[in-house]
């Protein structure tokens, strides 16, 4: 749901639901905080992480930088 949530708008039912399971798990709650953590990393506003100084030929999902910088920043969130 929380991946579903960013997708499409979930119905009233859904979002308390959501909500509720979230208040008390905290696996989940670490997903979502992860979950946000990377999309920001693949949002426009980051795009310069891809342009470093590696370069841009190297394809997004192939930059060591980005792998890099992405498990630095989820270890410092846990």
């Amino acid at each position: 749901m929380v991946e579903q949530e960013k997708i499409e708008s979930l119905s009233f039912v859904d979002k308390v639901k959501l909500k509720l399971h979230l208040s008390v798990c905290k696996a989940c709650q670490g997903y979502q905080k992860q979950s946000q953590l990377i999309d920001s990393f693949f949002s426009r506003e980051n795009h310069e992480l891809h342009d470093n100084e590696l370069g841009k030929d190297i394809p997004l999902e192939e930059n060591p930088k980005l792998k890099e910088d992405i498990l630095a920043k989820l270890n410092q969130k846990l």
